[in-house]
């Protein structure tokens, strides 16, 4: 097989990708003298793009909101053969109710984009991944799918990797080659390769230069890309915020630029997320994420260590014990520190601000119900006590809600989850609904209603969950059209009382 040199192929790929001034033939002359023969690649890329072509897809959604319906669509990757796609939790983001995401496809790229019809399955937010499967008709069911296998293997700084995106859809989904090296790897919340170039866009698939499927690329943080809705007419009805993210959605032409302009440069490995391929959520069968009830913890620096006694140590301080769950009927107490985890030293980040994330995923990824060891310190000079603490399951997300849209007046309400009351100081036990979104110059915007009001009575009745709104709203409308909603809200720890008029006829 003729040997690719790494570097040249590199600097003429970035040339091409990036749209800068080509590179000289002295350039290229000066760089590849630096490396010997070992340092290039054994596979030609065009050769792995070819291999793994078929296991890349498109997974699309329809957003139906109060505003009404947005198609959003993100480069997926085939890993079973029955047609089970992965692609980054951020494209099924947790701001957006479960509810609002439906008709899933995947399209294949290629000129016909066939378009085949999927399940959401539900997120792993322990490795940031969300899975779809491919439910086909009848006649699609013999269709042969090409999984793609990730392998966990070591990465080390000069090895040559290789990921291969896709374009947007105003670019016919067309897919892109991206040679680099790495550079470095890096520990923290979610450990991450650095590479010196760029890669594909997130969402593509990382590979060694064996053609093995070492990792992929995810978020890398950016500014929030806000979406308008469209309504009849061709205008724009409103607004979304989907994902605050770099290239990924593959609806957007912007994406097209960013993808190019703008490429990724960090990956996560294959190893850290292989556990969620081999377990996928499914529908009505959440993944279950594992809960100790303590928040805002930090890191404790060298110095705060040493006056501890804790100078061997990495190590947490507690900010708050939530009232109720495993950590308190444990004892532990706010302001505890936490220097061992099952007899061992809690993992070490590049930083001492990412120790409580990397606790929090290391504790993510044990099972409800698990019994751990904590070695907890109370007080300056005593050593590391151990703890046994149960692994309770984390409470149900806002996302998961149920919803209500109060169409004629312009907001819509969901049932409170436990998030709602502990943020609020306020006892689990609540009653109400909590105001979730408001139509721009609607009646109830008018009327001074905001997002995260919590609704607890409506025209002097009590307000207990969603479904009995629904009822005593839809009733109140009925009976008495030309009459103002009165709802009592509290926000910010006060009792407010927002009086919202009726549409004009």
């Amino acid at each position: 097989m003729k040997r690719t040199p790494l570097i040249a192929s590199l600097i003429l790929t970035s040339a091409v990708i990036a749209q800068d001034k080509p590179a000289t033939q002295s350039s290229i002359d000066k760089i590849t003298a630096k490396y010997n023969a070992s340092e290039i690649v054994d596979v030609h890329p065009k050769i792995l793009t070819d291999q793994i072509k078929p296991s890349l897809v498109v997974v699309q959604f329809t957003y139906n909101g109060e505003m009404g319906k947005r198609d959003f669509a993100a480069e997926g990757i085939v890993i079973r053969d029955d047609g089970l796609v992965i692609v980054p939790s951020d494209f099924t983001p947790r701001g957006v109710p479960d509810e609002q995401m439906g008709d899933f496809k995947i399209i294949l790229p290629g000129d016909d984009e066939t378009e085949i019809e999927a399940t959401f399955l539900g997120r792993d937010d322990r490795y940031g991944i969300s899975f779809v499967q491919a439910t086909p008709k009848a006649e699609d069911k013999s269709r042969k799918w090409t999984p793609l296998k990730f392998v966990d293997a070591k990465l080390q700084p000069g090895d040559n990797v290789q990921s291969v995106g896709m374009l947007p859809k105003s670019a016919g989904y067309t897919m892109y080659d991206v040679l680099s090296r790495v550079s470095a790897n890096l520990r923290g919340p979610t450990p991450q390769v650095l590479v010196d170039g760029s890669l594909g866009g997130v969402g593509s698939p990382v590979l060694n230069e064996k053609g093995e499927a070492v990792g992929y690329v995810h978020n890398q943080g950016g500014d929030e890309l806000v979406h308008a809705v469209i309504g009849e007419g061709g205008r724009p009805i409103g607004f979304v915020n989907i994902i605050p993210e770099q290239p990924l959605l593959l609806d957007d032409s912007r994406g097209a630029m960013l993808a190019i302009t703008n490429p990724p440069h960090l990956f996560v490995p294959a190893g850290d997320f292989l556990p969620a391929l081999e377990n996928p959520p499914s529908p009505g069968k959440p993944i279950k994420f594992p809960f100790v009830g303590i928040s805002n913890s930090t890191g404790l620096t060298k110095d705060v260590a040493e006056v501890y006694g804790l100078k061997p140590y990495t190590a947490i301080q507690i900010g708050d014990v939530i009232p109720g769950f495993s950590a308190d009927k444990a004892g532990i107490k706010k302001g505890d520190i936490i220097a061992t985890l099952n007899g061992k030293p809690l993992e070490r980040g590049d930083v001492p601000e990412e120790t409580p994330q990397i606790f929090t995923r290391t504790l993510s990824r044990m099972k409800v119900g698990d019994t751990i060891t904590l070695g907890v310190v109370s007080e300056a000079g005593q050593q590391p006590r151990d703890v046994k603490v149960t692994l309770d399951e984390r409470p149900a997300l806002a996302n998961t809600a149920k919803r209500y849209y109060a169409e004629d007046l312009g907001f819509s309400v969901r049932s409170l989850v436990f998030e709602d009351t502990y943020s609020r100081k306020l006892p689990a036990d609540t009653k109400g609904v909590i105001v979730a979104f408001i139509r721009p110059q609607g009646n109830a915007q008018s009327a001074g209603l905001g997002n995260g009001d919590l609704v607890q009575q409506i025209n002097q009745t009590a307000v207990t969950d969603v479904e009995q709104f629904k009822t005593a709203y839809a009733a109140l409308r009925k009976d008495k059209p030309k009459d103002a909603v009165v709802l009592e809200v509290v926000r910010g720890g006060n009792t407010q009382i927002i009086r919202i008029e009726p549409p004009r006829e």
